[in-house]
């Protein structure tokens, strides 16, 4: 059986050829298409490869994977047309997302730009990343507010979750449907948007209309852009965080991913090749610090920082806005930025109970 897979999934690349009937190829993204999967069974991708009837049609796939959690990459018709099995990695990446929101959220909390249990934060779209998110912030006692049309108990208006003083975007991308989420948020939003206001978009870059990406001076954090198969990052000014697309790649996510697809991959061929990850663990100790800095923050501010800081790689980032060639090293850097998280850091120490429900809530091994 032969097998395409994209270059950059390297571990499950080794994995699937340890099994020698099945012969694997790997392919850089710009080499996935019809012509070179015409006799593959299987493909492996990410949501830089359009899985749609362009790539599929006159081919001998039976299977795709797709290792990531968003699916606006996915025409689902086509996949149904074509009696094609595909492997969704939808959700193999929300803790990794909510990781990257507390990050932005204690470095504005220590840096007293927003108000323990008084800012007030809205949340657009309300699935596995959002609920989390929820979960976590009606745990420390902030408030907050949701918009997600599709859900029923989600009563906020779009207009009711722009008046918080922080707004973190994580709704699916559509350009149809009821309620499409394309420019969902345009230049008639921006002028109502204070300065004074935060927004994070963890989403997709199309969400927001071009004007977000031009304006200066702003309060932005933005992990997603648009076009980014062809950025054009000459128009772009740097917003206040600015990221390649990272919030979801922990080492944790990277290795959902693998396992589901390769559980599917199993399942759909009745094989039996094993997931075999090496899960390395980082203790952390914690003293009375911790207790002190939950009571008047709500968050371990310091503790999530110390584990992931989204200025990191934001410097990084913010660095390739002067070259010329960002447009091409866009992918490149985005693969290279992977960090460990916090859901394979452990907590050691003496922790009350009550910390203890946080850290389990956010991910944290005990």
């Amino acid at each position: 059986m032969k097998i395409i897979i994209d270059k950059d999934l390297q571990e499950l690349s080794e994995i699937l050829n340890r099994d020698e009937t099945l012969k694997v190829e790997c392919l850089a993204p710009k080499d996935i298409n019809n012509k070179n999967i015409k006799s593959a069974e299987a493909l492996f991708l990410r949501s830089i490869t359009k899985i749609d009837n362009k790539l599929l049609e006159n081919t001998k796939v039976k299977f795709v994977a797709s290792l990531t959690s968003g699916e606006d990459h996915i025409n689902h018709e086509t996949l149904k047309n074509l009696d094609i099995s595909l492997s969704s990695g939808q959700g193999g990446n929300t803790l990794a997302v909510v990781e990257y929101v507390l990050s932005t959220l204690s470095i504005l909390l220590i840096g007293k730009k927003i108000t323990p249990f008084e800012t007030k934060i809205g949340i657009i779209g309300f699935g596995r990343i959002g609920k989390k998110l929820k979960e976590i912030l009606d745990a420390i006692g902030f408030p907050n507010i949701i918009y997600d049309p599709y859900i029923p108990e989600c009563s906020g208006t779009l207009m009711d979750v722009l008046e918080c003083d922080v707004i973190t975007l994580h709704c699916s991308y559509s350009k149809q449907g009821k309620f499409p989420s394309h420019h969902l948020l345009t230049d008639q939003h921006l002028n109502k948007l204070s300065k004074k206001k935060f927004l994070i978009n963890c989403s997709r870059g199309e969400v927001l209309t071009e004007d977000y990406y031009e304006l200066k001076n702003n309060n932005f954090v933005f992990d997603v852009w648009p076009k980014e198969n062809e950025p054009n990052f000459e128009n772009y000014s740097k917003p206040m965080i600015a990221t390649p697309h990272i919030a979801g790649k922990t080492i944790g996510a990277e290795n959902n991913f693998s396992f589901n697809a390769l559980k599917d991959f199993n399942n759909f061929f009745d094989l039996n090749l094993n997931y075999s990850s090496t899960h390395r663990i980082k203790e952390v100790f914690v003293g009375k610090s911790l207790e002190e800095e939950i009571n008047f923050f709500g968050l371990p501010a310091s503790l999530i920082l110390k584990v992931y800081d989204v200025r990191e790689d934001d410097l990084i980032f913010k660095k390739y806005f002067d070259n010329e060639n960002i447009n091409e090293d866009f992918q490149d850097l985005r693969i290279s930025l992977k960090r460990l998280g916090i859901t394979n850091h452990k907590i050691t120490g003496d922790v009350s109970n009550k910390s203890k429900s946080l850290m389990n809530l956010m991910g944290f091994r005990l």
